[in-house]
């Protein structure tokens, strides 16, 4: 049995992971960080999670964490995971990440698109975490960066397409649709029901963060630089 933590278990990813983690057989989730439900049952948080997972909400340091858990998923925002994982790591646990801070490898690309990085060392060894590509590395990965929403669903679309030689890496449109949830949990009112429902927008055209992700996967699978 694998003792798995979920850093940050009170955001909708972090929520996701516990449904999940908690209806596998192999393993048993030990500890839920949250600062603001410390103190609450996470199934207080999430009733849908009631009686699956019934665990307290703690807000504790990396040095009690590491003693919790032998696994940690960090689903916390970018910047944040920067200055969690460096610590988890160091005490010899795997980690799978969340957020975009060890997803792309140039930290040079990474600053032009997020902000300063603080574990860079990080950087090199972290594996993309989409099996589909990766399977044989991710099995022996000590840190895991899980790839984002977009990424996802354009990089298994265009894989074969790339790999094959039939379309050209550097004319690619991608035109991808996402529901608000994918705003995360915090309040904000281009996010509310009342501004999106029956609408549709176009955002960050041209200049969205996952950009460098999605080329630098398609980019290590076709032996050609992609331009999205």
């Amino acid at each position: 049995m694998v003792r798995i933590g979920i850093v940050g278990a009170s955001g909708y990813t972090g929520a996701e992971l516990a449904r999940i983690l908690c209806n596998h057989p192999e393993v048993e989730l030990t500890v839920a960080t949250s600062r603001q439900y410390a103190g609450k049952p996470l199934s207080q948080v999430f009733p849908s999670l009631q009686g699956r997972a019934d665990i307290l909400c703690e807000d504790l340091k990396v040095e009690a964490l590491v003693e919790r858990a032998d696994f940690f998923f960090t689903a916390v925002p970018h910047q944040t995971a920067m200055d969690i994982v460096p610590d988890l790591v160091a005490a010899g646990k795997k980690v799978v990440d969340l957020s975009a801070d060890f997803r792309i490898h140039d930290a040079q690309v990474y600053e032009q698109w997020y902000q300063a990085h603080s574990a860079k060392d990080l950087l090199a060894t972290a594996v993309y975490g989409l099996p589909e590509l990766h399977r044989a590395a991710i099995r022996k990965a000590q840190l895991v960066a899980n790839p984002g929403c977009y990424p996802t669903s354009v990089i298994l679309g265009l894989a074969p397409l790339l790999k094959g030689g039939l379309i050209d890496p550097g004319t690619i449109i991608i035109d991808s649709k996402s529901g608000v949830s994918g705003a995360g949990r915090a309040a904000q009112t281009g996010a509310l029901y009342c501004e999106v429902a029956d609408g549709f927008k176009a955002y960050k055209v041209g200049e969205h963060r996952h950009t460098p992700e999605i080329e630098q996967e398609l980019g290590g699978l076709c032996g050609k630089p992609v331009t999205v």
